[in-house]
């Protein structure tokens, strides 16, 4: 409440959190501390606390890093990261916070650039995944708001695709806001070509 407050009378209407991550592998240095912790449950219970509090503030949050950071052994700043979890690990504990979040009302959710060989299996991150955005975000756990992506400047995305051919990704995928492309000017190219 706070924090939703003191942003809202500076002006800012939105806040990237807060983060649902559950911290399921205690070497994850992208998380880390940033994590509620380990347990799904209190969690999700910490997350729609969060969400509640800064939509009475006026402040919009937005949960992240869809599908689930917290598995992840990388850095997706620097590269591709996996998370290497099942179909139904990943349900049982990483989707808890996230469906927290839709329940409580959560605005915005900010896919990141997390790969999940053993569910997803189609060889890219959640925020290029149809599969990840359309059939499971939207589908599977009926969140109707905004998907915003993670910065398109990370070398998850960058080392992989240019700046056109992620942003046309992107979109196709099911993504509505597109954040911090290294190349404007190439990724608003590369969409109107495609429509």
């Amino acid at each position: 409440e706070t924090i939703g407050t003191y942003l809202r009378e500076i002006g800012f209407n939105l806040d990237f959190a807060p983060i649902a991550d559950v911290l399921t592998n205690p070497y994850n240095t992208a998380i880390g501390a940033r994590s509620f912790g380990s347990e799904a449950d209190l969690a999700a219970q910490m997350v729609a606390a969060v969400v509640a509090a800064m939509l009475e503030t006026g402040t919009l949050p937005c949960v992240k890093h869809f599908p689930g950071h917290g598995d992840t052994a990388g850095d997706s700043h620097t590269g591709a990261v996996y998370a290497e979890r099942t179909r139904e690990q990943i349900e049982s504990c990483e989707f808890k916070p996230f469906i927290s979040a839709i329940e409580a009302g959560c605005p915005m959710v900010m896919v990141g650039h997390i790969e999940t060989p053993n569910f997803a299996a189609d060889g890219l991150p959640a925020s290029l995944s149809p599969f990840m955005m359309g059939d499971i975000l939207r589908g599977e756990l009926g969140f109707e708001g905004v998907i915003i992506s993670d910065s398109f400047g990370m070398g998850a995305i960058t080392q992989n695709f240019s700046a056109a051919d992620a942003a046309v990704r992107y979109f196709e995928a099911g993504g509505d806001i597109l954040l911090m492309t290294p190349d404007l000017r190439s990724a608003v190219a590369g969409v109107v070509a495609a429509v």
